[in-house]
């Protein structure tokens, strides 16, 4: 296209400049020279500079346009780029993280080596009004039965609730129709760690039958005791989040913050014996 405007223009010119041309040696012949070569000056200086502009203007036009392609193309090229780089972070992260709770794990096996591990991915996910069930991907096929503990790297999720051939249902220590003994880890006092409505609508579980003389603060460990029978001792349970005291009862009732991660657990591990409880 920069070709065919050139051309053309030059057409133009050059017919123009046979005119003059011939219209300067007819003149010139009559004896009128310098006048002609003005005249000729005071004509041709403007279309000369006329084509100079124009010639520039279009080879402007599709400099400017090519550079566009081009940095169009070096954009998409960068974006690309970008977007390999963030993925390949991504799997960098997620590898590290599992790695983490891969440590975490050995390290909780390792301190437990009285009890047998299951590990277990979470499927699935139901929560309504009343409650939150996870559901995983080991079942009566694996050895699993109904109480079983389930953990994840950092706590007590819960109990497993209900077993099917390759999955099983997973009730959290939120939940009201949970609940074990702990103790806190300090000072070894016992009592009963269990879901309520109430407190599971802030993500917490409640700490009772603590004995009155019972020290605790916000921030005590809570952890299972021995007086479980479903649970090993000494699983993290929690901390103390809050502290009140229940004038009809008549007992200190604690709030506790779970440690393990209800919301977001992914992996997890299912203690299918400790003690040959379940044998």
């Amino acid at each position: 296209m920069k070709n065919l405007f050139q051309n053309k223009f030059m057409v133009v010119l050059i017919v123009i400049s046979i005119l003059l041309v011939g219209t300067t040696s007819f003149i010139s012949a009559l004896g009128y020279t310098s006048y002609v070569r003005n005249a000729i000056g005071v004509v041709l200086t403007p279309i000369q500079e006329g084509a100079n502009f124009v010639f520039d203007g279009i080879e402007d036009i599709f400099t400017s346009d090519e550079d566009y392609k081009r940095l169009e193309k070096e954009n998409k090229e960068l974006k690309e780029k970008l977007a390999k780089q963030e993925e390949e972070l991504a799997k960098a992260q997620l590898a590290l993280e599992e790695n983490r709770q891969l440590k975490e794990y050995f390290g909780i096996k390792e301190e437990h080596t009285d009890c047998t591990f299951e590990n277990a991915t979470v499927t699935g996910r139901q929560s309504n009004t009343y409650n939150t069930v996870l559901t995983v991907n080991k079942g009566s096929y694996h050895g699993i039965k109904p109480g079983m503990p389930v953990i994840d790297n950092l706590g007590v999720i819960g109990c497993i609730s209900e077993v099917g051939l390759t999955w099983s249902k997973v009730t959290l220590l939120t939940e009201p129709d949970f609940s074990i003994g702990v103790s806190v880890e300090k000072n070894s006092e016992t009592g009963i760690c269990s879901g309520s409505f109430a407190a599971s609508k802030n993500g917490l579980c409640i700490l009772t039958h603590l004995p009155d003389e019972t020290e605790v603060s916000v921030g005590d460990r809570i952890v299972t005791s021995d007086s479980s029978t479903l649970f090993p001792k000494g699983l993290t349970v929690g901390k103390v989040e809050a502290i009140d005291y229940d004038t009809v009862s008549r007992e200190k009732i604690c709030y506790i913050k779970p440690s393990a991660d209800l919301k977001n657990a992914d992996s997890v591990m299912i203690i299918t014996d400790f003690k040959d409880i379940y044998e």
